[in-house]
């Protein structure tokens, strides 16, 4: 049975990690296309991966889509993002919308798991021998080690935030704060 833990595992830092979880009725075609269509908007190559739908049970259908958008940074850095979605207890409903037109909306529950990773040496330029492992184990430690506290992780922290609370609006979910609400801290005014 495929799960999250399937998406690979590489020598990389800063893994970033969000969960979903929803219980309700959303338009799955929607969420497919414009998740995509978001990627791709921000120069990210798209791949699907895998894509299960396992037999009807008595209480719905169950899918499972493994998805994964890279983006190369530079020569040495890529971006990697895993999104596992498994929908379970899902029927397919016929809603009519303000328009009268008949459109079939997806009832049940979904799970969805995002990840971003930062791959170093994707080409893998610095694996011929001990000597260049240890002058990339160099490069990274010393020379862009500012890019990564400064940069890469903040950037693509944010990239992965957005791409959450886009899916977070297409199923019509809301959070009660904003994510950097209380970076600064709680100050209280009054008695």
């Amino acid at each position: 049975m495929a799960s999250y833990k399937d998406i690979p595992q590489k020598a990389s830092t800063g893994v970033y990690q969000l969960k979903i979880r929803y219980k309700g009725t959303w338009d799955m075609q929607d969420l497919y296309e414009s998740t995509i269509n978001w990627l791709r908007e921000r120069k990210w190559k798209f791949h699907e991966k895998m894509y299960k739908h396992k037999h009807p049970s008595p209480f719905g259908v169950e899918r499972q889509y493994i998805w994964a958008a890279e983006q190369k940074v530079d020569e040495f850095v890529s971006v990697a993002i895993d999104i596992y979605i498994h929908t379970y207890d899902a029927h397919d409903v016929e809603v009519v919308d303000k328009n009268r037109e008949k459109r079939i909306f997806t009832k049940g529950k979904i799970y969805a798991y995002l990840k971003i990773t930062l791959n170093w040496d994707y080409e893998e330029r610095f694996s011929r021998s001990p000597f260049w492992g240890y002058l990339k184990d160099f490069y990274v430690k010393y020379i862009i080690k500012k890019k990564l506290m400064q940069g890469y992780n903040a950037r693509y922290k944010d990239e992965i935030v957005e791409l959450y609370q886009f899916i977070m609006k297409k199923l019509k979910m809301e959070t009660r704060d904003f994510e950097y609400s209380n970076i600064a801290g709680v100050h209280r005014r009054g008695p």
